[in-house]
């Protein structure tokens, strides 16, 4: 009698075992697949995200690599044409080893004396030139004679000189006393004119023998700006 129930209370204790068995196995089953299926969704949100940005992020790049590359080359491409093409911006101002210097033109009549300095461009180079020349009679050893050329007329445009263009400036001067005190005027020999090209700090001489008065006060030698021919 004693030996049936304690069968049925081990049968019943196994079932109860193997109930609470299979119950932690579906719990952990569930919870496997819950964490898998979040996991998943995380790495799916993840790798969409992490796609998303590197299809955005190498495209970007790209472009950014491509366009700096691309650009640069487009950049430093269309410098160099313009700089070959000699553009208003590419062209720099005359330098005076650029340039040869002459006076042309003299004119001479009612004690007034005209002529025109004339710059040649000697070079292969286009350049410019805008503005007013320095110019002053020299004596001997180069040594200023009078007063330097004070400036005449309004400033003109800026002139460009292709290799062996021209560009002229008037020059003007009383003719010898030209009607001044001979006290005052000072006749004074000189060898010729030293100029400058406009916005130049080094000189041209032109030779030239002539009288020209050259007291401190005397102020009659003027120069134009550079005008084109």
């Amino acid at each position: 009698m004693r030996t049936r129930p304690a069968r049925l209370a081990i049968s019943a204790a196994a079932l109860a075992t193997a109930a609470l068995s299979l119950t932690a196995c579906s719990s952990g089953g569930s919870s496997t697949a819950a964490s898998g299926s979040t996991t998943a969704s995380q790495s799916a949100s993840s790798s969409g995200s992490g796609t998303t940005g590197t299809s955005s992020q190498p495209s970007t790049s790209t472009g950014t690599t491509s366009g700096g590359v691309n650009g640069g080359a487009t950049s430093s491409g269309t410098s160099s044409l313009r700089t070959q093409g000699g553009g208003a911006a590419s062209v720099v101002p005359c330098a005076t080893s650029q340039l040869k210097a002459t006076q042309q033109d003299a004119s001479v009549g009612a004690g007034q004396y005209y002529s025109k300095i004339v710059f040649t461009n000697v070079s292969g180079t286009t350049c410019t030139l805008d503005g007013f020349p320095g110019v002053s009679y020299v004596k001997q050893a180069g040594v200023q004679s009078g007063n330097a050329a004070q400036r005449s007329g309004s400033p003109g445009h800026v002139v460009t000189l292709k290799p062996h263009g021209t560009a002229s400036a008037v020059l003007h001067d009383a003719n010898g006393i030209g009607g001044y005190d001979p006290s005052q005027c000072q006749l004074s020999q000189a060898q010729g004119l030293r100029v400058y090209p406009p916005n130049q700090k080094a000189a041209l001489f032109i030779p030239w023998n002539t009288q020209h008065c050259a007291g401190p006060t005397i102020h009659s030698l003027t120069i134009g700006p550079v005008q084109a021919g």
